[in-house]
């Protein structure tokens, strides 16, 4: 008997893939990361319909299982390609060397094979009413299942590291690059990724708990709401979501970008400053010392800092340096990244405002180059250890 509840849940995830996935695939001449979350949207559509299939149309149940089960090692590889993609600092396209990612496919789909001429009754025993059948091949069969189900989960643990140190790096950079990093951070990431990992750990419990104990701690309709979550969070923010490093390209910004780089293979982030960073530099102590000058003058008599979309490559056209210098200088001679260097002057610009008390903070945030009041607030207790209030209470008394 079909569950009302699931059902309804399964078409709503339906829908939203059948919506978000061919959009996806329209954009991919533009934006090549589409194609990767397309993929993992797809997969996931795929997945979200085995308990409507199992109830509403068993006689097809065989040919799904045989189907779904190859989508599952769609998932990781995608999510992977896709935020490698989102976090890359040049345009970022598929390359041939990337399809090993999607290496374990293979021996699902022999697998699938294996399902498929099984009899639909000794089918229907194994995974519908989960009964054991001494049978050689059926032996082989669900070991090889088995394998492959413990290879996901490792690669699911390794794929969750491997975004997490990609996530680190790129908002790192953007330090470097952006003096605000509204719409840029991907924090919705976080939320996305505790969202995935929530359902994985649910639908290995569930079998796990239904296997050892006949019955699951997790029921059907809470890893569908989960799994509707999750999708609709790709859907929402991967539509809207654009490359924040790569775009700099599209600003007409073709200056050297040594300094702005993510890693597009498994190399870590230490690996590649020890490696690249100034390594062909041809700036001395003297040029950064007068570069330093350059860019102290530029905020306090230009106030560029109250552009709020200034980047290190804005700074560079108005200095008339190149932005691997300026780079190099804020890092090696001020010992500061961009945006905690940007963000300094406007804190400083944003205190005797705050001491004033005329204005909103909000306001005042706004007035001195920032573009939330969160941001304002984060920055200003990193920079004088008090929030907006605590400072102006201390010192009025003083």
């Amino acid at each position: 008997m079909a569950n009302p509840i699931e059902i309804i849940l399964t078409m709503m995830i339906v829908g939203q893939v059948c919506i978000s996935v061919p959009i996806l695939f329209s954009r991919v001449a533009t934006h090549a990361m589409n194609l990767p979350l397309a993929l993992f949207l797809l997969a996931s559509g795929i997945l979200a319909l085995n308990s409507a299939i199992s109830a509403v149309l068993p006689a097809y149940y065989p040919i799904y299982t045989a189907v779904a089960f190859p989508a599952l090692f769609v998932l990781c590889p995608s999510l992977w390609l896709y935020v490698q993609g989102l976090t890359a600092d040049t345009p970022w396209q598929l390359k041939k060397r990337w399809l090993k990612q999607y290496a374990l496919i293979a021996p699902a789909i022999l697998l699938s094979m294996m399902i498929l001429i099984l009899p639909k009754e000794v089918h229907t025993a194994i995974f519908v009413h989960d009964k054991e059948i001494n049978d050689p091949f059926i032996s082989i069969l669900l070991i090889g299942i088995l394998i492959m189900m413990l290879l996901w989960l490792l690669q699911c643990a390794y794929t969750l590291l491997k975004i997490v140190r990609r996530l680190n790096q790129y908002r790192k950079k953007l330090k470097d690059v952006f003096s605000n990093h509204d719409n840029k951070d991907l924090n919705w990431m976080n939320w996305l990724l505790f969202i995935a990992v929530s359902v994985w750990l649910c639908s290995v419990i569930t079998v796990f708990s239904s296997s050892l104990f006949n019955h699951a701690l997790f029921n059907s309709n809470t890893e569908m709401v989960l799994s509707l979550i999750l999708i609709w969070c790709m859907t929402h923010f991967g539509l809207q979501q654009k490359p924040a490093l790569a775009r700099l390209e599209s600003d007409d910004i073709n200056q050297d970008k040594s300094e702005i780089i993510v890693a597009d293979d498994d190399t870590t982030h230490d690996q590649r400053c020890a490696t690249k960073k100034y390594q062909r530099s041809a700036l001395d102590q003297t040029q950064s010392t007068r570069i330093a000058t350059k860019i102290n003058s530029a905020m306090e008599q230009d106030k560029l800092y109250l552009d709020s979309n200034l980047s290190l490559h804005k700074l560079s056209k108005h200095l008339n340096v190149s932005p691997n210098y300026l780079s190099q200088t804020l890092n090696e001679t001020l010992s500061v990244s961009f945006f905690d260097f940007v963000n300094q002057w406007r804190i400083e610009a944003a205190k005797p405002k705050i001491l004033a008390n005329r204005s909103t903070v909000l306001d005042i945030a706004l007035e001195v180059g920032f573009n939330a009041r969160s941001s304002f607030y984060k920055a200003f207790k990193q920079v004088t250890g008090q929030t907006p209030s605590e400072y102006r209470k201390a010192h009025v008394k003083s």
